[in-house]
């Protein structure tokens, strides 16, 4: 499992460095049946999310259900329950594990809580995208394919991604510059275990307020900040309760569409590939309207008095650094715990991780051989934790 994160991560990092518009035809489109399209039998698809029927989200959702119905000639329905009409992320999530919802989409830790499969989290961790075109591609070559892989089993079929743009935070009392800025600040989070995970480990007081009570929240100094992506915070107007915000690039929001596995199994291959169609053209439907809403939002939210801070590059690192932690729990060991050597000439030698680089399956371990402390480097999963 080990050395399965690390390609994830490793991918992941390539396709943030480079971009691979030759990578030739997006995947998980499926056969085509070779009937053509179901004759007059009816079929129905409910999709179910948090968003407001304003949102960018719910646009791509509504271009899913335009497509489905188009591509199907009317012989599939699809209706969508919006603004938490279902529940929270994480219930909505729950009810497509068992059914009582065909549809939806959350960040991959949503996902990773609901089926107790922490790897759904592995193309959702803190900092690790570089820009969009970088979230483009691993939309198009690795979120269907590798997901699924992660999926089997669970009760859901992994579909596509939505992407809801690089998020930042604001503040109401004073402007979060530095990573000591977030010391304490009581700061709403979604209730995903990545992200309260995230903001302890940088310090803050996250806290789970539901989307649509974060504005009340704020303006009665429950929570003194939150993070989000630009479209949302003018849709939810979070801009007239905040005083302050500060490009921080923390995290690219990639929610995971899936459907009950019975649901699409159900579905004949005509319909399959209808859906599976539907939901790769609105992902690049989705990248269109965040391309072209962003500068607009911005205007939005200086227009509505809120100082803007370019967090420097050296406080990121130092955000990205206090999030190891995160990456450290993907391999099952972090920095400056006690190992062994389980694989190779060193086996059975202790030591302790110096260095740990998972997107390079690598780990250099302090090993002390004939008296002396000597630097190894190792491939991650030839060692283990040394448990107490």
């Amino acid at each position: 499992m080990k050395k399965f994160i690390a390609l994830l991560l490793s991918l992941a990092m390539v396709l943030s460095l480079c971009s691979l518009t030759a990578c030739g035809k997006r995947g998980g489109e499926g056969d085509t049946n070779k009937d053509g399209q179901t004759a007059d039998a009816k079929y129905t698809l409910t999709i179910g999310h948090v968003y407001t029927e304003d949102s960018i989200e719910h646009k791509q959702m509504a271009k899913i259900k335009e497509l489905v119905e188009e591509k199907t000639n009317g012989a599939c329905q699809v209706k969508i329950f919006a603004n938490e009409q279902l529940g929270d992320e994480q219930n909505i999530a729950e009810q497509c594990v068992t059914g009582a919802c065909d549809m939806g989409f959350s960040e991959g830790s949503v996902w990773a809580t609901v089926t107790n499969k922490p790897e759904f989290a592995v193309f959702g961790l803190p900092f690790q995208y570089s820009n969009i075109d970088a979230a483009k591609e691993v939309t198009a070559n690795l979120i269907r394919p590798e997901l699924n892989k992660i999926a089997d089993g669970t009760g859901l079929y992994v579909l596509g991604n939505v992407y809801s743009g690089f998020r930042h935070m604001l503040s109401v009392k004073s402007p979060i510059k530095t990573l000591d800025d977030l010391k304490g600040m009581k700061i709403r989070v979604p209730n995903a275990t990545i992200y309260v995970d995230m903001f302890k480990d940088m310090g803050a007081n996250p806290t789970t307020t539901a989307f649509s009570e974060t504005y009340q929240a704020l303006q009665q100094g429950v929570v003194e900040g939150c993070e989000c992506d630009l479209a949302n915070i003018v849709q939810q107007n979070w801009m007239e309760v905040n005083n302050y915000m500060s490009y921080t690039y923390h995290l690219a929001a990639m929610n995971v569409i899936c459907i009950n596995q019975e649901k699409w199994n159900s579905f004949p291959e005509d319909i399959q590939k209808a859906i599976q169609e539907a939901v790769v053209e609105s992902e690049a439907y989705c990248f269109e309207l965040r391309a072209t809403s962003d500068q607009d939002n911005i205007a939005a939210i200086e227009k509505a008095g809120v100082e803007i801070y370019e967090m420097p590059q050296t406080e990121i690192a130092k955000m990205k650094d206090a999030c190891q932690p995160i990456y450290d729990e993907f391999i099952g060991y972090g920095l400056g715990d006690q190992v062994k050597v389980i694989d190779g000439p060193l086996a059975g030698f202790f030591g302790v991780v110096d260095e740990l680089e998972p997107e390079k399956d690598r780990v250099r371990v302090i090993v002390s051989m004939f008296g002396r402390e000597t630097p190894v480097d190792l491939e991650l999963d030839q060692v283990e934790v040394q448990k107490d």
